[in-house]
């Protein structure tokens, strides 16, 4: 009974929203990086990497640890 009212729903717009709040966060820092290549600690390729597959954690140590402060 509860698995056919499931499975009849259609999909929330919820589904959609939810991808994004991981890759606008991911792109603006890639962004970011190719167009101010000077990097701290580790290469602009290494961070691009990081950022790419380090979801969440990746983009929080570019963020604190990669970007220089000279901008």
């Amino acid at each position: 009974m509860l698995t056919d009212s499931l499975s009849s729903s259609s999909p929330t717009p919820w589904a959609a929203i939810v991808p994004l709040v991981a890759v606008v966060p991911a792109v603006c820092c890639m962004f970011d990086i190719s167009r101010h290549p000077d990097t701290r600690r580790l290469s602009a390729q290494a961070w691009l990497a990081i950022c790419a597959f380090g979801n969440v954690l990746g983009l929080v140590a570019y963020l604190r640890f990669g970007r220089s402060k000279d901008r």
